[in-house]
């Protein structure tokens, strides 16, 4: 999770845009003829030559020195390529294409941690990860930085998705929401983490940064003799001598008797053939088409009442919680401070997952959480768009955005939680992955919610808000998951939705389409 996190928001300051203005045309010590006839402005993005004996003015739309910044010039891969004014959407660009290679990670990576298991996927990733990074840190031009931002997305999502079902499938059902906190809690350590390395590094070049951050991967060498295959997927793929072995190695580590472990493992397996008897083989299914044709029974209702919300929820989950730690250096007050804050607030989410998930269950988590970031998001945009000049004002609006953030961020790590418990296991990984591609839409949007900002200070606020709101009324269809072991087929999964599905008591024509599936 550390990595994860370090590199996906790395941005924030390796794509820093200090305050600019165009460079000078010529120094005034070289030609004061020229600087005594013309009196010349230099804006962002242009010069503006006025002629001092009349009211002729021109004005050059593009820098013809280039830029100065409030800053060295290598402070950022902004600075250094210059990617400002006409060539600043590259900075969004190179953002969304990682977030993008989230998508394509989640959709390539999962099918193969289905079929090839969760440890293979889980290192292979890893490794990817540290290398592309330290690739990162010596690329010389734009195109390539952007191509390698892509497949480090990929390596991200590979890495996270593969980690999250290890330990979802690993743990027994009254741990599972504890793995969920204990892994946000590791994700946001990365952010708090990051903010004192930016700090200490803003007087080197960012590359510097890069490198450093890189480095929080290099066990990934070592980490094939640290990390053991999932037991459900080796029990689900028919591998009993592996199996075996990671029952054998847990039973000395707990200090249980290995035959007493042993003895309910094979009585789970039994239960298992004899699902596999009654509903046919339980193959590894990694086509997104059979995901949602199987994940859900074949009718439209209840489709329209689960795997749609589930996949909104994820979009809402993911454009908000970008795009709040995306413009964090447009709030009023530090940028480090501001970010670092927004980090540390997701302690507290972290607080109130492991207060509320098995208290309350997983449905009102989220819906309680969703509708906190709704609420602060709106008034926070309400006080920033009529404070006018007021500081205090300004201060209130970033810590409504805190607020907000903290909502956001439980509700995002709680709907790993849950939508990982609404899958058979062996749909589990490709079913997760295909609701993480759905999410990576509003992933690769968020970027662009600075440049947003830029044009309409509000919007992107109204725009959080809003999906907000609507994704915790949709959230109330979704049946509840809190004390129930996880689904080992998709029969189980069928009845469990006969049972307990939010939708249940919608008409008895719903009932009997469930039944007939």
């Amino acid at each position: 999770m550390l990595p994860c996190s370090l590199h996906l928001l790395a941005v924030v300051f390796i794509g820093y845009r200090p305050d600019f203005q165009c460079a000078e045309i010529s120094p005034a010590n070289q030609n004061s003829s020229i600087n005594s006839t013309y009196d010349v402005t230099y804006d962002e993005c242009s010069v503006t030559m006025s002629y001092n004996q009349s009211n002729f003015s021109q004005t050059i739309t593009s820098c013809p020195n280039g830029y100065k910044y409030n800053a060295h010039d290598d402070i950022s891969f902004v600075t250094e390529w210059g990617l400002v004014c006409g060539e600043s959407a590259k900075v969004d660009i190179s953002q969304s294409l990682m977030l993008l290679g989230q998508g394509v990670g989640g959709f390539l990576c999962t099918g193969l941690s289905d079929k090839f298991g969760r440890k293979t996927v889980h290192i292979s990733s890893h490794i990817l990860l540290f290398v592309l990074c330290l690739v990162t840190a010596f690329i010389p031009s734009y195109i390539g930085f952007a191509i390698l931002r892509f497949f480090t997305g990929m390596a991200v999502e590979g890495l996270l998705l593969s980690g999250v079902t290890q330990y979802v499938e690993t743990l027994p059902m009254e741990w599972r929401f504890c793995a969920e906190v204990i892994g946000l809690v590791a994700w946001t350590t990365g952010i708090v983490m990051l903010t004192p390395l930016a700090y200490i590094m803003q007087t080197f070049s960012w590359r510097y940064l890069q490198l450093l951050l890189a480095l929080f991967s290099v066990y990934s060498l070592v980490e094939y003799w640290l990390f053991d295959e999932s037991l459900r997927w080796l029990m689900a793929n028919g591998r009993l001598d592996e199996a075996e072995k990671v029952v054998r190695k847990a039973a000395k580590m707990n200090k249980m008797s290995f035959d007493k472990v042993i003895s309910i493992v094979k009585a789970k397996m039994i239960e298992m053939e004899a699902l596999d008897k009654e509903n046919g083989s339980i193959q590894v299914a990694s086509d997104p088409d059979v995901v949602v044709e199987t994940y859900i029974p074949k009718n439209t209702e209840v489709k329209k009442y689960s795997m749609a919300d589930i996949l909104r929820d994820r979009v809402t989950n993911s454009l908000t919680y970008y795009g709040l730690n995306l413009i964090s250096t447009t709030l009023y007050g530090n940028r480090f401070v501001n970010f670092f804050l927004l980090g540390a607030i997701e302690y507290f989410s972290a607080l109130t997952e492991f207060l509320l998930l098995n208290r309350i269950g997983r449905k009102k988590t989220l819906i309680f959480l969703m509708g906190i970031s709704g609420i602060s998001l709106l008034i926070s945009t309400l006080i920033s768009t009529l404070r006018g000049d007021s500081s205090a004002l300004g201060y209130l609006a970033t810590a409504l955005v805190l607020v907000g953030k903290y909502g956001i961020t439980g509700a995002f790590s709680s709907v790993f939680l849950y939508t990982s418990e609404l899958y058979p296991t062996n749909l589990r990984n490709s079913g997760y992955g295909y609701a993480s591609v759905f999410a990576r839409v509003g992933g690769v949007l968020a970027p662009f919610s600075s440049t947003f900002h830029s044009y309409v200070a509000w919007g992107p606020g109204v725009v959080f808000s809003t999906m907000c709101f609507l994704s915790a009324i949709m959230i109330f269809h979704l049946p509840e998951t809190r004390g129930r072991e996880l689904p080992t087929s998709i029969e189980e999964l069928k009845m469990w939705y006969r049972e307990h599905s939010g939708i249940q008591n919608s008409g008895t024509k719903v009932k009997k389409e469930i039944a007939q599936t």
